[in-house]
C-alpha cells in the first residue's frame, strides 16, 4: 500500500461517518414532533402518579425538542388540573384541542375536571364509560371522581370507587391514602389509621399517607411517632409545607425549640411565602414570648391586606402580647367572624350532593371561602361555578378582585383579572 492510500483511508472513514451523522439528524428532524409526543406520554404518566417535579422536567424537555405538540399540551393541562389551577387547565386543553389532540382525549379530561369539582350530576352519568374505555387511565379516573365525590360530601360514594381502585390495583398504595383521609374526616381513627399504615406499606414514600398519618397521631398526642411520617412527606412538593408544620410542632412539644425553628426556616426557602409556615413561625415566636419578631414576619402579609384567618389571629396574638389591644381587637374580631362564615359555608358543602348543578349555592360557598381567606378551597368553588354557567357575573367579577388584589405578588395575573373583569362587568365590584 503506497503513501497516498494510507492518507486517504482515514479521511473516507471520517466522511462515512459524517453521512451517517447527517442521516441520523435528518431522520431526528423529520421525527422531533413524533419523538416529543412520547416525552410528553411520559409527562402524562408522571403527571397522573403525582410526580410533579418529574412531569414538569418531561414538559419541558418536550418543548425543547419541539414546540406545538397536542400530547404535551394534553399532558400539561392535566398536571394543571391536578395541582387545582383550573384557569391554566382550560388554556392548555384549548391548546391541545388546536393542535390536532383525539377528541376522546380532550373529553376525558374535560368530564375528568368536572368529577375533580364535585360536578357530580354533569359527570356522574359519564362513569361508566369512562371506566369501559379507560385504557391505562382508570386510576386517574377513579381519583378524579372521588375528589368530586369528596368535595360534595358524598363520602360513602367517594369509599365505593375507592375500594374499587385498590381491588383492581392491589398494589397502588394512593387509594388507600384517600380511603385514610375520608376516614379522619369521618373521625374513624382506627380506620384511617389502618388505611394509611395499608398504603405505607405499599409505599413507604407515599406522601399523603405519610402526612395523613402524622397528623392523626398529633392529633392523639403521639408526637414522636409522628415526626419520622412528617419527615418522610416534608420533601414532597405539594404536601411539603404542611409536613414541616406538622414536624415543627412535633419537635416543639419535645422541647426542641431550637430544631423546630430550623425545620421552618429551611421550609420557607423551599416554600417561600407559604402561608402555614408564616403563621408557625410566628406562633413559635409568640410561644417565646419575643411578640416583636412575631409580628415582623406577619408585618408583610398583613400589609398585602392578607384575608387568611390564620395569619389575622396570629397577628392578633404578637400584638396583645406587645400591649397593643385596641390594634388585637381589630384582628380577633375578622378572626372570629370568618370562623362563623367558613364555618357555615362548610356546613352548606352537604347540601350539593342534592343540588350539584345549583351555581348559586356554589358561588356563596366558593365566595365566602376566597373572602374569609381559604383561598384554595374558594378558586376551586368559584371554578365549578363557571364549569356550568361560563357567563356567571357575580363570580368573574370575585375571582377578578382576588387576581387585582394579587397582582403585586404574581404580574402574571394581570391576564386572569382583565378577563374576568370584562366578563363581570363593572357593576359587580363589591364596595
Amino acid at each position: 500500500m503506497d503513501s497516498s492510500e494510507k492518507i486517504r483511508t482515514p479521511n473516507s472513514r471520517v466522511w462515512w461517518l459524517v453521512a451517517l451523522l447527517l442521516v441520523v439528524l435528518n431522520v431526528l428532524a423529520w421525527q422531533r414532533k413524533s419523538i416529543a409526543g412520547w416525552v410528553g406520554r411520559l409527562a402524562m404518566t408522571h403527571a397522573s402518579q403525582d410526580q410533579r417535579e418529574a412531569a414538569n422536567r418531561y414538559l419541558g424537555l418536550a418543548d425543547r425538542i419541539s414546540h406545538d405538540v397536542p400530547e404535551v399540551a394534553l399532558a400539561s393541562a392535566r398536571l394543571h388540573r391536578r395541582q387545582g389551577d383550573m384557569v391554566e387547565f382550560g388554556r392548555q386543553l384549548r391548546r391541545a384541542h388546536y393542535l390536532g389532540i383525539a377528541p376522546e382525549l380532550a373529553d376525558r379530561e374535560r368530564v375528568l375536571a368536572a368529577a375533580q369539582s364535585g360536578q357530580m350530576s354533569v359527570a356522574g352519568p359519564q362513569l361508566l364509560s369512562l371506566l369501559e374505555t379507560a385504557g391505562g387511565d382508570a386510576a386517574e379516573i377513579c381519583e378524579a371522581y372521588a375528589k368530586g365525590y369528596m368535595r360534595t360530601r358524598d363520602f360513602q360514594a367517594a369509599l365505593t370507587l375507592l375500594d374499587g381502585w385498590a381491588t383492581d390495583f392491589p398494589q397502588d398504595a394512593r387509594p388507600h391514602a384517600w380511603i385514610g383521609q375520608i376516614q379522619a374526616e369521618l373521625r374513624a381513627t382506627e380506620a384511617a389509621e389502618a388505611a394509611f399504615r395499608k398504603s405505607l406499606e405499599l409505599d413507604p414514600t407515599n406522601a399523603s399517607a405519610a402526612l395523613g398519618l402524622g397528623q392523626l397521631l398529633v392529633d392523639l398526642k403521639r408526637h414522636a411517632d409522628a415526626a419520622p411520617l412528617f419527615r418522610i412527606a416534608i420533601a414532597d412538593p405539594a404536601v411539603g409545607a404542611a409536613a414541616a408544620v406538622g414536624l415543627a410542632n412535633c419537635l416543639q412539644t419535645q422541647s426542641q425549640v431550637n430544631a423546630a425553628a430550623e425545620v421552618l426556616r429551611s421550609a420557607l426557602i423551599q416554600f417561600p411565602g407559604d402561608y402555614r409556615l408564616i403563621v408557625e413561625q410566628a406562633n413559635l415566636e409568640i410561644e417565646q414570648g419575643r411578640f416583636a419578631e412575631a409580628e415582623a414576619a406577619l408585618q408583610p402579609e398583613i400589609e398585602a391586606g392578607t384575608r387568611r384567618r390564620e395569619i389575622r389571629y396570629a397577628y392578633g396574638m404578637a400584638l396583645r402580647g406587645l400591649g397593643k389591644l385596641e390594634e388585637a381587637t381589630e384582628h380577633f374580631d375578622y378572626a372570629a367572624e370568618a370562623a362563623k362564615q367558613t364555618g357555615t359555608a362548610n356546613r352548606r358543602v352537604a347540601e350539593v350532593a342534592a343540588q350539584s348543578d345549583n351555581v348559586e349555592l356554589r358561588y356563596e360557598i366558593g365566595e365566602t371561602q376566597l373572602r374569609y381567606g381559604n383561598i384554595e378551597d374558594g378558586l376551586m368553588w368559584l371554578q365549578s361555578v363557571l364549569d356550568i354557567d361560563p357567563n356567571h357575573r357575580p363570580t368573574h367579577g370575585a375571582l377578578a378582585e382576588y387576581y387585582e388584589s394579587e397582582i403585586f405578588r404574581n404580574p402574571q395575573l394581570i391576564a386572569p383579572a382583565q378577563r374576568h373583569r370584562l366578563l363581570a362587568g363593572p357593576a359587580t365590584r363589591s364596595n
